[in-house]
């Protein structure tokens, strides 16, 4: 009993410290990813053109491939049974009403950006997804809000638990996921 509660402060010492590391990598994310968004002169910037993502290319073939969907609900329903993910696993884990599952007509703005957030974080999806779905429900992850660099960090490291995110989130910003504003 005694090696089991050893065993169990050290995991959790662990846990802990790969959580603080998260903290830090996700300050120095922000920190050079942070851009004010200014309608000046002086914030302006050229656009480059991207190189190729294969992220970017596969979600927009996965899109191609599903008849170019653009109702959030109905996508989200798409990865749940391509992914073999319940709607009831993310309900319970991100703490969301089954509403955001209902396919409306109109499903612009028919939810929360946190509830979109999280729903995306539920499914696992790589940050060419989560763009894609999150712009079919009105919403996007700016570079000039900690927050949503915060989001864009989770999504880009495959940090999908909401205890992690939350923990980051409050930890930086002193938020949490439901707080994110819209």
């Amino acid at each position: 009993m005694i090696v089991l509660s050893i065993l169990f402060k050290r995991n959790k010492k662990t846990s802990r410290k790969k959580l603080e590391q998260f903290c830090t990598d996700a300050e120095i994310f922000i920190q050079v990813h942070y851009v004010r968004e200014k309608s000046s002169g002086k914030y302006a910037f050229n656009t480059l053109k991207l190189k190729t993502d294969p992220d970017r290319v596969e979600c927009k073939n996965w899109y191609a491939g599903h008849g170019n969907p653009d109702n959030f609900q109905e996508i989200v329903h798409l990865y749940m049974k391509e992914s073999n993910i319940s709607m009831e696993d993310i309900l319970q884990d991100y703490g969301l009403l089954s509403s955001c599952f209902t396919v409306h007509k109109n499903s612009f703005h028919s939810i929360e950006k946190w509830e979109a957030a999280a729903i995306c974080l539920g499914l696992n999806l790589n940050m060419a997804h989560t763009k894609a779905l999150l712009e079919t429900a009105g919403y996007a992850l700016t570079n000039s809000s900690e927050t949503d660099l915060i989001l864009r960090f989770c999504f880009e490291n495959h940090i999908y638990r909401r205890e992690d995110v939350d923990h980051i989130l409050k930890k930086l910003t002193d938020k949490t996921l439901e707080e994110i504003p819209s």
